[in-house]
């Protein structure tokens, strides 16, 4: 089975869909965080916060999880947390990591072109036999699948959020 130029911009395609999907959740972490930080209104505060990586975000919220005494608080922002860190981690692989044809198998795949990239990635019987190991482009989709849910596990946290913390402002 051949790759045709069809094949080059569908994945070329999905891969645009994935980092304008990713930027998106990003942001939304930003509320996110804001949120569960209960930092004060002000109009620079989201933009210090979207001045931190997206996985020291994470960091944030998955500690803040920890000291959550809730079960479905805490479930919900760890499972959110390990969303976005699968969604980044696929992410990172399209942006920084070849795409490459595999006419043998007839599909597109990421194949590491970095030399630490590529010693993780490679393993190793003998001198002459070894293998290493290359992502298809399909992981993009999945992603892009574990994206959308992100968001609208995202947008439900936002959400709850904003109630909670009108809850607690009426109580004072």
């Amino acid at each position: 089975m051949s790759i045709t130029e069809e094949d080059w911009r569908t994945a070329h395609a999905e891969i645009g869909e994935l980092v304008v999907l990713y930027t998106v959740l990003d942001h939304q972490l930003n509320h996110i965080v804001m949120g569960i930080a209960r930092v004060a209104e002000s109009p620079m505060v989201e933009a210090v916060i979207a001045t931190l990586d997206p996985r020291q975000k994470i960091e944030i919220l998955k500690a803040r999880a920890d000291h959550m005494q809730q079960a479905d608080w805490k479930k919900g922002l760890k499972t959110h947390a390990d969303r976005l860190e699968r969604v980044a981690r696929v992410r990172n692989m399209a942006c920084h990591v070849p795409l490459v044809a595999n006419e043998a198998k007839g599909i597109l795949e990421f194949a590491p072109a970095a030399a630490v990239k590529l010693m993780k990635s490679m393993t190793i019987v003998s001198r002459e036999d070894y293998s290493v190991e290359r992502q298809p482009v399909g992981r993009v989709k999945e992603a892009i699948e574990l994206g959308q849910k992100a968001f609208g596990g995202g947008q439900y946290l936002i959400s709850k959020l904003m109630e909670s913390s009108k809850a607690s402002g009426s109580k004072s």
